[in-house]
């Protein structure tokens, strides 16, 4: 059981409606649908009777909230003391994004870094994920968000989302965008790819090779903006997470389309190093990443 989910189950509790809680804690409907299914699992209970009209507390739940409430009031009171001592938190936390992350997450982790600890300094390093993987291994980061990063001994892994890749692809005139794209129709379009090897392009090739077909990789460019932008002038199409066009220009020209037969995935981890002794900072910077990351919605239904 979380913390936040005894948050989220009291506001649910509050608004008596899981659309008018989730808009209240900015977080997507079926994400806060699951946490609180998950806490019904873990307490053996239901929590709220579901009808046509809305929803209400059981008997459980009804006793459930006085402790919910209680302990939120408890740590709340906690916190008063503990903030003291985070305000007082000084020195650096490096962080590693590949550039598409970099767009969405530098801003507001930067303004919750900064309320939370006024006297640290957070440091923001862009790159492929095969560069901030090397300079997390030489202890240049303190942590970074890898593509489809194996465990190792030497690095701890953290998997924090799941995404579908897609078809990256100018949008239509009609601005009517086909609902997916199978693999195989995709493979005799031109596409853009950053240069091998690439943990995204690793994925396409391979399955490229399962299902005995060929890429028509026209040009190899490592900069995310740069294809973008080639994508958008018509010279192809490229393969990506869904998240490259959450931030920026990008989401009014380009649309991204599931990819079908099969569909793929990556997944984001929050990586570390186990030669890395965290201290306060570092663990307390490392929750906030986490929380950003369960608020962003899924990029594709």
């Amino acid at each position: 059981m979380e913390l936040s989910q005894l948050s989220y189950f009291v506001q649910v509790a509050a608004h008596g409606s899981f659309s008018r809680a989730a808009a209240v804690l900015e977080v997507t409907q079926p994400f806060l649908s699951r946490q609180i299914r998950r806490l019904e699992v873990e307490l053996h209970r239901h929590l709220f009777y579901r009808h046509g009209r809305g929803i209400s507390l059981t008997d459980d739940g009804q006793n459930f909230l006085l402790i919910a409430k209680s302990v939120l009031h408890q740590l709340e009171l906690a916190s008063q003391v503990r903030t003291a001592d985070e305000n007082e938190l000084s020195g650096r936390f490096v962080l590693g994004l590949t550039p598409s992350l970099a767009r969405i997450l530098t801003v507001p982790l930067v303004r919750a870094f900064t309320a939370r600890f006024p006297l640290a300094k957070l440091s923001i390093v862009e790159g492929l994920s095969r560069s901030l993987h090397e300079m997390l291994l030489v202890e240049r980061l303190d942590a970074a968000v890898l593509h489809d990063q194996a465990p190792s001994s030497l690095i701890d892994i953290e998997p924090v989302m799941v995404d579908v890749l897609c078809m990256i692809a100018r949008r239509s005139a009609s601005g009517e965008e086909p609902a997916s794209i199978s693999f195989d129709a995709l493979a005799k379009l031109p596409v853009i790819f950053p240069s091998a090897p690439h943990p995204l392009r690793s994925i396409v090739e391979a399955q490229a090779t399962k299902n005995g077909v060929k890429l028509d990789v026209v040009h190899d460019i490592d900069g995310v903006e740069t294809i973008l932008e080639l994508v958008q002038e018509g010279f192809g199409h490229t393969i990506a997470s869904a998240i490259v066009l959450k931030a920026g220009r990008w989401s009014q020209t380009l649309a991204a389309i599931p990819i079908v037969g099969p569909s793929m995935t990556t997944t984001l981890s929050l990586a570390t190093s186990v030669r890395h002794q965290p201290k306060a900072l570092h663990r307390m910077t490392l929750d906030i990443i986490r929380e950003l990351f369960s608020r962003l919605p899924p990029t594709v239904p």
